[in-house]
């Protein structure tokens, strides 16, 4: 009668290969998530200060005639800027906003937004800035 032998155990090296590639898979999803974030909010200051400008182009001169209610001030869409932002703090924000001329149909109006954003994980603090221009519509 023969013997065999028994294949060697590796019970142990599931827990070691496991050790060595669960915390870089997680720093490497820290890191994309991380990554998601800081596009997310550039995304955000581009879209706000585009939203900034339509306020305010459509609340000018003939906004005025019209419902006989005030034109937009700078600071009235600086605020209305600041509002919008889902995943933007406020207190970080600068809204910079002019006219070409006046307020009236055929000028424009530009809205300007710089976001001091901290930095996440991997990513250092970045200052974001966009800028929207839209012809005065109303």
């Amino acid at each position: 009668m023969k013997l065999r032998r028994l294949p060697a155990r590796r019970s142990g090296a599931a827990v070691v290969e496991a050790a060595i590639v669960v915390p870089v898979l997680l720093l490497m999803l820290f890191a994309i998530m991380s990554g998601t974030i800081m596009v997310y909010t550039a995304d955000e200051v581009s879209n706000v200060s585009r939203e900034g400008a339509r306020y305010a182009s459509i609340r000018g001169f003939t906004y005025t005639m019209t419902t006989s209610k005030s034109a937009a001030t700078a600071t009235e869409v600086a605020d209305y800027v600041k509002q919008q932002g889902v995943m933007l703090d406020p207190s970080r924000m600068t809204v910079n906003v002019t006219w070409q001329n006046s307020n009236r149909p055929g000028n424009y109006v530009t809205v300007e937004v710089i976001y001091n954003w901290p930095g996440v994980g991997p990513f250092p603090a970045q200052t974001f800035t966009s800028k929207s221009t839209m012809l005065m519509a109303y």
